[in-house]
């Protein structure tokens, strides 16, 4: 398995969580934003918290892609294209996301929630139990 990446999972209040580290883009500090990223195999669209979103843009118009249903909020929400580097991977990928709020997960934010139609349709991820993940890029991007 030289071709994949090994992430270890971070433990967190005794649970285990496989967050990877990105950067997004984000205009209003002129730079980037260091953020925490979830894969979730569960989820059809990747989220971006509206809380990290405000913090880096005050207008995404010309960004915005299209509206989707969250049907697990029971919300309809805007899709935007943002940009980000994943740094475990030294990817720049520019991924979908829908705006949604959500909370903590074992005292961490996420601000991102990576889901099967944006992200693991460019990858290939392996869960190792709840102590690695295993990651491969589908394609270079």
């Amino acid at each position: 398995m030289s071709n994949y990446i090994e992430i270890p999972f971070i433990t967190l209040r005794g649970y285990a969580v496989p967050l990877l580290k990105a950067e997004i883009e984000c205009l209003r500090i002129r730079g980037n934003l260091l953020i925490y990223a979830l894969p979730d195999s569960g989820s059809r669209f990747s989220l971006i918290n509206k809380k990290t979103l405000n913090e880096c843009y005050n207008n995404l118009e010309d960004r915005y892609l299209d509206t989707v249903v969250l049907t697990n909020l029971n919300l309809h929400t805007k899709r935007y294209k943002l940009k980000f580097h994943f740094m475990e991977l030294n990817e720049n990928l520019e991924i979908p996301v829908a705006v949604a709020d959500f909370g903590e997960i074992g005292g961490i934010y996420p601000s991102l929630i990576l889901g099967r139609d944006d992200f693991f349709s460019r990858v290939t991820i392996c869960f190792d139990k709840n102590v690695k993940l295993l990651v491969k890029i589908n394609s270079r991007i």
